[in-house]
């Protein structure tokens, strides 16, 4: 398919998924004026709406993290898909068949790095498969042992897919080359790595369990290894490396399966046998995080499955501090979070096989919200018949209470506590709301700064024409929308050179000119399409605001005539530089001469 007929199923793929629509599936928008505003999902937009959306150009900006596009760049980034991949969700979505195609530009580039990937899954599924064959092999039987002393059922061995990677230096590339599997690509899989003599040996070569980690669409993206062996040095856990089709922070293990799950809740484990187990024992809504902090990503990945979350983490130092982080970030996401406490400091797994999975469901039943989690665990530090020790206790909780969005849940929490400690709900409200002013404030100020930032783009000199030159390009991009406005410009003299205050800019109107050079009509859904990834930010802040103006003909010249002064001021200082190196070039060539004698 020639380069011009993706675009074109690019610009359909956009017209049959409305953004609107879309976005609505994240966060709620509310209409403001010709667009549309909400909280943004991309980031931990807390109170003031950043994020800007118009029905009519379908597209998006957020005035905090800078982020804008299309439909397409949205679900890249709120799914953390790449474009192939947002573009096939989308299509798939509209019931459109995803073409195959040949050309050049950066789309052809995109296909190959999609080829490339897909090349990736492929080994992925040849290695897992691999790994649990081993495990019906003799030198499987060190992992089978370890996994029937775990008490797991073949079922699940089975459903997990998981396997053993024997001891042995070449085991797996040995069988993958066999396969025809090229060196590069096991390598950038994280199968195999690299000696300094160029040789290869396998990532898991010491004995391991290993666990496949299986995206959301069914497919291998990696491996975590848990060593059986005791008395090594070795890390008990190992995954492959972050590769092209596998990054931690995006994915949670057992996913694949727990999307499944009709409860509307996930729980949230540490580790992968805590997950494995508790499927086995019928909770078939267990995940767990990649071996790192609980990211903003997978708060999203969680809300985007369920909208309540219970942590199963450890009670100890280390789990209680994970606790709190992972649960503030799904707080702050709109997850309803709760936190389960495992009795007698056992894991999930072994509670289960000592007290059963009925006396685990009262375990979760029983799990505490986050806020009241907290307010406990604050309550353990001091103590409460001391008057200084409870004003210290009502202003460390208030900071707990001033996240609270929902009014209703903060006032039955207030009053909670106002029992408690017998002392007024309006003293503790006026306590809370003094801090939430001040964490407004704050917001605002980085909010404001984040934003003055993104939109000067580099610091710029204070003279009031060359801030005014700025804006006017700005205004006048924007006007550019219509082609009449673009007839304007050609007409005036101007040229893309002219748009100078930044390379975006220069860029931008050289793709609004040759669309409209080509007959198109330059709708900005399309423009978020064909610009450089690196401009979609500073484009779609352009774009999406038109100051709601009727006549953009009139409005036009204005801005026109800041950037015709300007170039004629810039054409100016060129010449008198010119005349001023001719001059010097003159007097140079004068004193060589009365230096000589007047000598040629």
């Amino acid at each position: 398919m020639a380069s011009s007929d993706f675009q074109s199923f690019l610009d359909e793929v956009v017209m049959r998924n409305d953004i609107v629509e879309i976005i609505s599936g994240f966060t709620t928008l509310k209409r403001s004026g010709n667009n549309m505003m909400g909280l943004c999902p991309l980031h931990n937009d807390k109170k003031s709406p950043s994020l800007s959306v118009s029905p009519d150009k379908q597209i998006f900006h957020c005035f905090g993290c800078g982020a804008g596009g299309s439909v397409i760049q949205f679900v890249e980034a709120a799914m953390n898909l790449d474009f192939m991949d947002a573009v096939k969700y989308l299509a798939d979505r509209a019931h459109m068949e995803m073409p195959s195609t040949r050309g050049g530009g950066d789309k052809q580039k995109q296909l190959m790095l999609s080829k490339k990937k897909e090349r990736l899954y492929q080994i992925n599924a040849m290695a897992a498969r691999y790994y649990f064959d081993c495990l019906s092999k003799p030198e499987g039987k060190p992992g089978l042992d370890y996994l029937r002393e775990r008490k797991l059922k073949n079922s699940t061995i089975k459903k997990f897919g998981i396997g053993y990677a024997p001891e042995g230096w070449t085991d797996l590339y040995d069988h993958l080359k066999a396969q025809g599997c090229a060196e590069g690509d096991m390598e950038d899989a994280g199968l195999i790595r690299r000696r300094q003599n160029g040789t290869y040996y396998d990532a898991f070569y010491d004995g391991r369990v290993v666990f496949p980690i299986i995206d959301v669409r069914g497919r291998v993206i990696a491996f975590g290894g848990r060593i059986i062996r005791d008395g090594t040095d070795a890390p008990k856990y190992w995954n492959t490396p972050e590769t092209l089709i596998f990054k931690k922070k995006d994915n949670l293990f057992g996913l694949n399966l727990a999307k499944n799950d009709k409860s509307g809740r996930l729980l949230l484990m540490e580790g992968y046998m805590d997950v494995v187990a508790l499927h086995q024992s019928g909770f078939g809504n267990a995940v767990a995080s990649l071996g790192t902090a609980f990211t903003p990503e997978q708060a999203r990945l969680v809300k985007r499955y369920a909208p309540r979350a219970v942590l199963c983490y450890d009670n100890d130092e280390a789990g209680i501090k994970a606790t709190l982080r992972a649960g503030d970030i799904l707080f702050d996401e709109g997850v309803k979070v709760r936190v389960l406490t495992v009795t007698d400091g056992k894991d999930p797994d072994e509670f289960i096989k000592n007290k059963g999975p009925d006396m685990f469901s009262v375990l979760i039943e029983r799990s505490r919200p986050l806020i009241e989690y907290k307010i406990d665990g604050i309550r353990e530090k001091y103590n409460l018949n001391d008057v200084d020790d409870k004003v210290d206790f009502t202003r460390e909780v208030s900071e707990v209470l001033a996240r609270i969005k929902d009014a209703a849940q903060r006032e039955i929490y207030v009053g909670r506590l106002a029992d408690e400690l017998k002392i007024s709900a309006a003293g503790i409200m006026a306590g809370v709301s003094d801090i939430e002013l001040k964490n407004a404030e704050t917001d605002q100020r980085c909010r404001e700064s984040e934003r003055l930032r993104r939109t000067m783009h580099r610091p710029l000199p204070e003279e009031k024409n060359v801030r005014g030159v700025y804006w006017a390009e700005r205004f006048l991009l924007n006007l550019m929308c219509d082609e009449r406005v673009i007839k304007k410009v050609l007409e005036s003299g101007l040229t893309p050179d002219d748009f100078a205050s930044e390379p975006a800019h220069k860029r931008l109107a050289e793709l609004l000119i040759s669309l409209a050079e080509s007959g198109a009509v330059p709708e900005p859904s399309d423009i978020m399409g064909r610009c450089a990834p690196e401009d979609a930010g500073t484009v779609s802040d352009i774009l999406i605001n038109d100051k709601e103006t009727k006549d953009k003909l009139l409005a036009c010249a204005g801005p026109i005539g800041i950037l015709v002064r300007a170039k004629e001021e810039r054409q100016r200082l060129n010449a008198a530089q010119d005349d001023e190196q001719l001059r010097l070039l003159f007097e140079k060539k004068k004193n060589r001469k009365n230096a000589t004698g007047g000598a040629k």
